[in-house]
């Protein structure tokens, strides 16, 4: 039940964003921005004649509330939520990518190369650069100020800086300067400036 409706959240998180901007994304996205947050956005179809969106908002908000009544202070937020032309869109803000991880059951790491290693994730592997050519995380690791965002789903990615290399090449590739394509649910790293 939480995870459908953490999806059904994200989808419609998505579509607010995406009506802020004027334009609703086409796809799932996960953005980081400079202070850790992270925002999840999920663009669904919603075209039954039998769905409500008042009522899945209304779940939304319950569900928001009863896991950050755990904290002090509201750790995700809903930021956008909209149903137009058959589409949901969700866009959650979550104020470090733990919350993620911990509300959605997902892996989702931001962070220093350096706090990755420390929390047990192992960076070793082959890397590419934008271009393609192999990278090594050494050299890229921009004198240790390099940070990786470490996923396990197939999403559009946003990162604050400069991507300097992604792994595993055959599932992630550079799509710009700060963008990524992640095409698979695997474990899947992007190094960024």
């Amino acid at each position: 039940m939480r995870k459908g409706i953490c999806f059904c959240l994200l989808m419609c998180s998505a579509l607010l964003f995406a009506g802020c901007l004027g334009k609703i994304p086409e796809e799932d996205t996960i953005s980081v921005d400079k202070k850790g947050r992270v925002t999840s956005t999920i663009v669904e179809d919603f075209d039954k004649e039998f769905y409500d969106a008042e009522e899945l908002e209304g779940e939304i908000d319950a569900e928001l509330a009863e896991y950050n009544q755990n904290f002090a202070a509201d750790h995700i937020r809903k930021e956008a939520f909209e149903v137009e032309d058959g589409v949901a869109a969700l866009q959650l803000v979550f104020d470090e990518s733990k919350y993620y991880a911990d509300y959605t059951g997902l892996t989702l790491f931001a962070g220093t190369l350096g706090e990755a290693e420390a929390e047990g994730y192992d960076l070793s592997g082959e890397y590419v650069d934008p271009e393609g050519n192999p990278a090594d995380v050494e050299t890229v690791s921009a004198g240790g100020e390099a940070h990786v965002l470490i996923l396990e789903e197939a999403v559009q990615v946003k990162v604050p800086g400069k991507i300097l290399a992604v792994s595993p090449s055959e599932h992630v590739t550079v799509t710009g300067s700060r963008e990524a394509s992640v095409s698979e649910a695997e474990l899947s790293y992007i190094i960024y400036k």
